[in-house]
């Protein structure tokens, strides 16, 4: 597909390039790909008008699910699919990330991959439909579970990225501060310019070793902080029976040693706590609530 001179149209102030945006593959106008559309742009309009650049349009919003470890599908399983969604938004300038809720609405984090800062740039439709990017620092990730729709879509607008064009420095995906879209520093949990602070790995850690399932219900991950909490009391209430039981009996020694594979569950436990709340945290999720509110109207 060729793109041709902008063909504007305007969501909420947005300004959509319509002749991509509300059209098939095949560039055939759809009232049902409109609504689609439109459904989706709503929910990020506050983030939208306040990250897009002069001169920037929109040309697809795209269902996703965000990069993850094979440590993260086997610790959390096939809840990751669900946990992990996000929305992806082609503009003429680069793709917006934005990690959302199992329901696709915002949750106040935003990452950006220029253009630029992409090596190559491909879909697969081998075990399922996915977007393959390889970074210009040599950073390789995988966005899966795209809609048949969009997927097709994009096989008609990938061709027409300003690949490698103006790489930025960071040369891969990077997180914006969803309060000022400032660039935000790897590892540094607070926005260089407006001084917004993220919930940091030490809290997420510290509250994950103190409070059974407290570092998912930190990082805003509440049904599996309940779950995981449920777990580790069970394993601590199993843990001081077995102590009691011990000092009851004769051979205390050998009742101790019934301790070894409950206090080895409940350790195990807590590293895969730490472990997934270590990778929540580096989606930036400010402290202030109010932020996070922006995009739920």
């Amino acid at each position: 597909m060729e793109i041709k001179g902008s063909s504007q149209s305007s969501l909420m102030g947005i300004p959509i390039h319509k002749q991509i945006c509300f059209t098939t593959g095949k560039s055939k106008y759809s009232e049902k790909i409109v609504k689609q559309q439109t459904k989706i742009l709503k929910k990020f309009s506050p983030f939208l008008t306040m990250a897009l650049e002069p001169g920037e349009e929109i040309w697809l919003a795209v269902k996703a699910t965000s990069p993850m470890s094979l440590l993260e599908q086997m610790t959390i399983g096939w809840v990751i699919v669900y946990i992990k969604r996000c929305i992806l938004i082609f503009t003429n300038k680069r793709i917006l990330h934005f990690p959302t809720r199992a329901n696709f609405s915002p949750k106040a984090s935003l990452a950006q991959i220029r253009y630029g800062d992409i090596k190559e740039i491909k879909l697969s439709g081998f075990l399922g439909r996915t977007l393959k990017i390889e970074y210009q620092n040599g950073k390789k990730e995988k966005f899966s579970y795209l809609p048949s729709r969009e997927f097709k879509k994009l096989k008609t607008l990938i061709p027409n990225l300003a690949i490698g064009v103006h790489p930025s420095e960071a040369l891969s995906r990077h997180h914006l501060c969803p309060k000022c879209v400032t660039p935000l520093q790897k590892n540094v949990f607070s926005c260089p310019n407006c001084h917004l602070e993220f919930k940091n790995p030490k809290q997420a850690i510290r509250l994950s070793l103190i409070f059974p399932g407290g570092g998912y219900f930190y990082t805003g991950h509440p049904l599996m902080g309940i779950g995981d909490a449920i777990v580790e009391t069970i394993l601590l209430v199993m843990l001081v029976k077995v102590f009691f039981i011990a000092f009851s009996m004769s051979e205390s020694f050998v009742a101790l040693t019934g301790m070894i594979p409950v206090a080895l569950a409940l350790s195990v436990e807590k590293l895969i706590t730490i472990y997934d709340t270590k990778h929540f945290i580096h989606e930036y999720i400010p402290v202030d609530k109010s932020v996070a509110a922006i995009g739920r109207g």
